[in-house]
């Protein structure tokens, strides 16, 4: 579509390349003729989790797949979405359908390619029950990821996540807001994850029609969020992100947010970081003056730009030497 523009990036954290780990975030967008579509996946961290990455791309790729259907699947009867029962049995159908598809992707990977000696004795002794837990067949907690991903089309919207990381769109009005309702059993090091069992029934949805579509949706993975102090600093972060690609336009905007995140990858979280958005930027410039408005407590904007010598003014709290690097599905 011509109004909404798309845009992903991953960064491997800081603390992760210290420690010759790859990245296990994954991102991903696309514009076609009917939907825009961006995603993220942040794969656990544990070493017990010995193919996350794998995983965290096979949730993009099964969350992209089913929005096609989706979307493909009621054009033309579109109005069925007005209907807010209809609407949630159809969006629960599809996040079923997202579980599925993941968990046909990872049965499809471990079929042919079953674990190594060498991938198995990487788990740690003190997670050896995820050993005895993989050599019985019992392999999806490998692939454990976090999912988020957004759609827009002409006429509606909407946006579905479960685990940690976190969705915030900017109204027209120039608002951050955060419209996925929270999963309280994320908290700290704990994440919910598709590689539960439960996971068909873990996924949380925000919908979006006409008007209210609005001007920007972004995701964020959690690495993003664990390097800023509040809400509040990481809202402040999209507005920036907004004003950057009003003022810069799709390249150069994409450009200082590739040179940006190993920066606050490095001063915050440590984490691997990925972010991806679906933005208006006729609806992101006429609300440009709400943009520059950054908290309260602050006469002027603290991000107008992306470019790492912001850092250095930000109150970022410093990554740990163990800052963000397990991630730990409920069980």
């Amino acid at each position: 579509m011509e109004k909404y523009s798309s845009f992903s990036c991953t960064c491997i954290g800081a603390s992760h390349h210290a420690r010759n780990l790859i990245c296990q975030d994954y991102s991903f967008e696309a514009n076609n003729e009917n939907f825009v579509f961006a995603a993220t996946a942040d794969g656990h961290g544990s070493l017990q989790y010995l193919r996350t990455e794998k995983g965290s791309e096979f949730a993009v790729r099964a969350a992209y797949e089913c929005a096609e259907s989706f979307v493909e699947g009621i054009k033309g009867a579109e109005e069925v979405l007005d209907d807010e029962k209809k609407r949630h049995s159809l969006f629960e159908q599809l996040w079923k359908d997202i579980v599925e598809r993941w968990n046909e992707l990872t049965y499809e990977d471990y079929s042919q390619y079953p674990f190594t000696e060498e991938e198995l004795d990487r788990i740690p002794e003190r997670f050896s029950y995820y050993r005895e837990m993989y050599e019985s067949g019992d392999y999806a907690d490998a692939y454990g990821t976090t999912l988020a991903f957004a759609v827009v089309t002409e006429t509606y919207a909407f946006c579905m996540q479960i685990g940690d990381g976190t969705c915030v769109s900017i109204t027209r009005e120039g608002r951050a807001e955060e419209p996925v309702p929270p999963d309280m059993r994320c908290h700290d090091n704990i994440t919910t994850s598709l590689c539960q069992e439960e996971a068909a029934l873990l996924g949380r949805c925000a919908y979006f029609a006409g008007d209210d579509i609005p001007a920007a949706i972004f995701m964020g993975t959690d690495g993003i969020e664990k390097s800023y102090w509040d809400h509040t600093q990481l809202w402040d972060f999209y507005k920036g992100l907004s004003l950057a690609f009003v003022r810069n336009g799709l390249d150069e905007g994409f450009d200082q947010l590739t040179e940006f995140l190993p920066e606050l990858s490095r001063m915050g979280s440590g984490d691997d970081v990925s972010c991806a958005g679906i933005y208006n930027a006729e609806l992101l410039e006429a609300c440009e003056d709400e943009l520059k408005i950054a908290s309260a407590e602050e006469e002027e904007p603290v991000t107008v730009e992306l470019k790492p010598e912001m850092l250095q003014n930000m109150d970022l709290p410093e990554a740990g030497e163990d800052s963000s690097i397990e991630k730990i599905d409920i069980e």
